[in-house]
C-alpha cells in the first residue's frame, strides 16, 4: 500500500498524518518540537521520523510504505533556514520524496485547498499568505517575535505588560491588565513583572498567554486593552492587504481565511481588522479554514502525486476527518 504523509513541525509540538492516495486519512500522531532553531537539525529530524512512524504504527503499516513526506516547518524565514530544513529532510530518511515548505504554505493549502485565496494567522506568531490565480504562493509577516509578529498573541502579551508599566509611570492610562498580571503571576506589585520577564526569563509561550488577560480586560470594558486589540487588528489587515495587492486580488472579492487563537477575541479585533482592510480591499469574504494545517501538508503530498482536491478525493478527505478515523488529537 502506497502512503503519503503530511507534517506540521512547530516550536512546541509536531503533528503528522498518514493517508492513502485516494485522500483517505488513516492516522494522526503527535510528537515533540521539530523546530531546528531550538533543538538542532538532527533532533528535529528525529522528532519528525518518530511522529510519522507513530502514525504509521496506528495503521498497521510500515514507514517503508510512505512514498512522500511534506513537512511544513516553523521558523523557515531565510535562505539559510531552508538550507537547514533540507538537512532536516535528509536526516528524516522517510519516503522517496521529501518536500520542505514554510508552515504558512500548509496553512494556506488547508484553508484554500490550493485555490486562490488568502489565509491570515494570529496565533503565538502571525503571518498572512496567499495563492494567486496563477498558482503562485507568497507570504507577508512571520519574521519572528524579536523583529516582527504584530497581531500575534506574543505581541499582545508584550503590549499588555508595557501598558501596565506605563500606567505606573504616568505615561499611560490605568488598565485592569495590571491587576490581572499581579494575580496570574502572584506578584507583590506589578513592577515585579519586569523580573519575571527578564530574569527567569519568560518563554514565548508565557508572554503569549498574557494575551488572554488582555482579552479578559476587554470584556470588562478596559479601553487600553481594547486599543491593543484594535491595533493588532489593523496590523493583521495590513498583512492581508499586502498579499491582496501583490496577487492582484484587491478588486476581486478574495476569500480570506482567519486562523489562530487571537481571532477568538471576536469583534474587538475583527471590527478594526475589517474596517482597515476595506480601505484597500473594498469587498472580501471571511471564511473559516476547512482543515487544520497538517492536512494542508497532506494535500501538498497528494499534489506531488498529481492528485487534486476535488470529487472523490476531497470527499474521502472530508469523511475521514469527520469520522475521526484519524485517531486522537
Amino acid at each position: 500500500m502506497t502512503l503519503v504523509s503530511g507534517v506540521d513541525g512547530g516550536a512546541t509540538k509536531t503533528v503528522a498524518v498518514v493517508g492513502k492516495l485516494d485522500g483517505t486519512l488513516l492516522a494522526f500522531a503527535h510528537g515533540p518540537s521539530s523546530n531546528y532553531h531550538n533543538i538542532g537539525t538532527k533532533n528535529a529530524a528525529k522528532s519528525i521520523r518518530t511522529t510519522v512512524s507513530s502514525a504509521c504504527g496506528r495503521t498497521g503499516a510500515s514507514v517503508s510504505d510512505v512514498e512522500t513526506v511534506v513537512m511544513g516547518l516553523a521558523a523557515m524565514d531565510s535562505p539559510r533556514d531552508f538550507e537547514a530544513g533540507r538537512r532536516v529532510a535528509d536526516f528524516v530518511r522517510l519516503g522517496r520524496r521529501r518536500l520542505v515548505v514554510h508552515d504558512s504554505v500548509i496553512a494556506l493549502y488547508a484553508a484554500t485547498l490550493g485555490r486562490p485565496g488568502i489565509v491570515v494567522n494570529a496565533g503565538t506568531g502571525s503571518f498572512a499568505a496567499g495563492i494567486g490565480a496563477d498558482g503562485r504562493t507568497i507570504r507577508a509577516g512571520g519574521w519572528g517575535n524579536i523583529i516582527d509578529d504584530e497581531g500575534s498573541a506574543y505581541h499582545i502579551g508584550k503590549l499588555a505588560m508595557r501598558a501596565s508599566l506605563r500606567a505606573l509611570d504616568g505615561t499611560g492610562r490605568k488598565t485592569t491588565i495590571a491587576k490581572l498580571l499581579v494575580r496570574k503571576f502572584r506578584l507583590r506589585t506589578v513592577e515585579n513583572i519586569v523580573h519575571e520577564a527578564y530574569n527567569k526569563p519568560m518563554t514565548v509561550e508565557e508572554i503569549s498567554s498574557i494575551s488572554k488577560l488582555a482579552a479578559q480586560a476587554t470584556a470588562k470594558g478596559d479601553k487600553v486593552a481594547r486599543e491593543i486589540f484594535a491595533y493588532e487588528g489593523r496590523a493583521l489587515a495590513g498583512l492581508v492587504s499586502s498579499i491582496a495587492r501583490r496577487l492582484d486580488m484587491a478588486a476581486s472579492k478574495p476569500e480570506i481565511y482567519c486562523t489562530g487563537g487571537v481571532f477568538k477575541a471576536g469583534p474587538v479585533l475583527l471590527g478594526p481588522f475589517k474596517k482597515e482592510l476595506r480601505k484597500t480591499v473594498p469587498h472580501f469574504i471571511l471564511r473559516r479554514p476547512r482543515f487544520e494545517p497538517v492536512i494542508g501538508a497532506f494535500i501538498l503530498a497528494l499534489k506531488e502525486h498529481g492528485m487534486s482536491m476535488r470529487g472523490q478525493i476531497l470527499e474521502n478527505l472530508e469523511l475521514s476527518c469527520a469520522r475521526r478515523t484519524v485517531g486522537t488529537r
